[in-house]
């Protein structure tokens, strides 16, 4: 769900820093603010009269969290089973902020947490800290704009390595579509595929992509874990029988 126009704006959103420049944000503190929010409503609870029920939101921190609020506890007065996922990676506070808005879901910095240390203290963070109560963490190793370095120098071993501990560190996880099959080549100097939307199927690299056969069915929730991220020091899957 993308609540934007079509027009020419650099817009920089948090972390890392990224330019958009295809559109134009809506001015969402304008005098017909209350008229503005209640149509945008209307928008999503015109899809969920029509079942659709789960709705990632593209970059929500750019609108005012008190948008949100009001959108999301309007749709789930009629639709209690709404999903929102945050597509946001910026600023602690302001991720901190829409979990508590109302979104079941959020993105996270495992994108980028990568040495030992580094996903100790992030998921540290995650589950011994007040987060634990109201984010939800949704680890994507990859994204439809973000294909990390470590993935881009570390092959297919990466790969597996990332999409496993996502799976098992968080009972929610995603891969955007060329991860199966290794897909890792980037625009020289960033985080960005070459061709994200021109993914060609070659038999050799199916190779990688038979070895995420059956990781779904040992992603089967772990009922101490269903609605939280694992401690790094305990996965979810240690405690599989």
């Amino acid at each position: 769900m993308v609540l934007q126009t079509a027009g020419r704006h650099d817009q920089i959103r948090g972390e890392p820093a990224k330019k958009y420049e295809d559109i134009y944000p809506i001015n969402f503190r304008c005098e017909n603010w209350r008229e503005l929010w209640a149509e945008m409503k209307s928008i999503v609870l015109f899809w969920a009269e029509r079942g659709v029920r789960i709705f990632r939101v593209d970059n929500p921190h750019t609108k005012p969290v008190a948008f949100w609020e009001y959108l999301i506890e309007g749709v789930r007065e009629k639709y209690p089973d709404a999903i929102f996922l945050a597509e946001a990676f910026t600023r602690p506070k302001m991720m901190k902020a829409l979990a508590r808005a109302g979104f079941n879901q959020s993105y996270t910095y495992f994108t980028w947490r990568n040495s030992k240390q580094e996903l100790i203290d992030y998921f540290t963070e995650l589950t011994q800290t007040e987060m634990s109560e109201y984010f939800r963490p949704n680890l994507w190793p990859n994204t439809p704009d973000i294909l990390p370095y470590a993935l881009q120098e570390g092959g297919r071993p990466a790969f597996m390595i990332r999409v496993l501990m996502a799976a098992t560190l968080s009972p929610l996880y995603g891969i955007y579509s060329g991860y199966e099959l290794c897909e890792n080549e980037a625009l020289p100097g960033r985080e960005e595929y070459l061709d994200s939307e021109k993914l060609p199927i070659q038999g050799a690299r199916l190779e990688c992509a038979r070895k995420h056969q059956g990781l779904d069915r040992a992603h089967k929730p772990n009922p101490e874990a269903e609605s939280r991220a694992s401690d790094v020091h305990e996965p979810a899957f240690l405690s599989r029988r």
